[in-house]
């Protein structure tokens, strides 16, 4: 009898929709997954029979005119590694399956350059601020047209927002975060962050506390904007007095915590120098852990931080083939979220707790 998908799902452990993908290769599917899911198949003889229906992507995109735009962002922010690297892949991407690509940044919402004409497009790809619900509120043509337009938001949809989304799995990114320092022993964890109400930050807070406590870990969470608060375009975190009166409070908690996870490696960057101005070192009386692997950021940094790779530009080809989908589906569907699940990489910031 021949074997169906449904009965591999079954053994192991997962839905159907996700064993398919994972049979399939789809980046979205952790390399752990991928590896159980076929060990099933093989194990019962599954046999797949290919559907003549598969996506080509360059068919469904060649000749288009695509824009990849950043919205409401400082330049500062769009310059940052892990930024880059993602629109690097959505560039690669469309440029592989012989689309016509427009690049825009528009800072301010109710600034469009010249050259952008929504009217003119088959669909977009964007990144933009996910803090608050500035976007979805602004009072802006630009937004409305948008709104039309097949889309797939890029390391995060802002709150409010239309269409599709490629973005790493954030809420696992903080459960992994309190596993890794929970399993070197510490128990008194904090949380920094200078932006309270960001939607990726808030993602790993909320994943780094669910896990910790369920660990067994004491968490506290230091989350406050600086005095002057934050506007749009929005700028990463690169003052140390961004982070400074954070840092002051931690340090004065008691118990005091023994590590910290940063929200972002901007962020984390940031601590390393706001420690070093209490004259505490990184690895030896406090450890840090973060998220991104924002390398030429975190590349300076003694000791080497501890992060976790999101697959910035793998999240940009990704979301080449999910536009591709909609280009190509005859009738509408609901917005789909694709996550990505983050990797560990491991260097010398976080120390056994004593």
């Amino acid at each position: 009898m021949r074997v169906t998908l449904r009965e591999i799902a079954d053994a192991a452990g997962l839905s159907v929709s996700t064993a398919s993908r994972a049979l399939n290769g789809h980046p979205a599917i952790s390399v752990d997954t991928v590896a159980k899911v076929r060990r099933v198949a093989e194990l019962l003889r599954y046999r797949r029979v290919r559907s003549h229906r598969r996506l080509d992507v360059t068919q469904a995109v060649a000749g288009k005119s695509v824009a990849m735009i950043s919205l409401a962002m400082d330049p500062s922010l769009v310059a940052l590694p892990v930024v880059a690297a993602a629109i690097k892949g959505v560039e690669a991407g469309l440029s592989e399956a012989s689309a016509c690509l427009r690049l825009a940044h528009v800072p301010d919402l109710k600034h469009v350059p010249r050259g952008l004409r929504p009217a003119t497009l088959d669909g977009v790809i964007l990144t933009g601020s996910r803090q608050g619900s500035h976007i979805a509120a602004a009072r802006s043509s630009l937004i409305d047209q948008l709104r039309t337009l097949p889309t797939v938001w890029i390391l995060g949809r802002p709150a409010g927002c239309w269409g599709d989304v490629v973005a790493s799995d954030d809420y696992a990114t903080g459960a992994m975060a309190a596993e890794h320092l929970v399993a070197r022993g510490h128990r008194h964890l904090a949380f920094v962050n200078p932006k309270p109400d960001h939607l990726l930050f808030m993602r790993r807070e909320d994943g780094f506390v669910a896990r910790a406590r369920r660990l067994g870990a004491e968490v506290r969470c230091f989350c406050e904007a600086p005095p002057g608060g934050w506007g749009l375009p929005l700028r990463p975190a690169l003052n140390v007095e961004t982070v400074q009166g954070l840092i002051d409070r931690l340090l004065a908690a008691e118990p005091q915590p023994t590590a910290v996870f940063a929200a972002a490696d901007s962020v984390a960057a940031v601590v390393y120098r706001a420690l070093a101005a209490r004259r505490l070192r990184v690895g030896r009386d406090i450890s840090v852990i973060s998220g991104n692997n924002d390398h030429s950021l975190i590349a300076g940094l003694r000791p080497s931080l501890t992060t976790f790779d999101i697959h910035a530009e793998q999240i940009g080809r990704l979301a080449v083939r999910q536009l591709a989908m909609r280009l190509s589906a005859s009738n509408a569907s609901p917005d789909a979220e694709l996550m990505i699940r983050p990797t560990l990489v491991e260097g010398e910031s976080v120390a056994p707790a004593s």
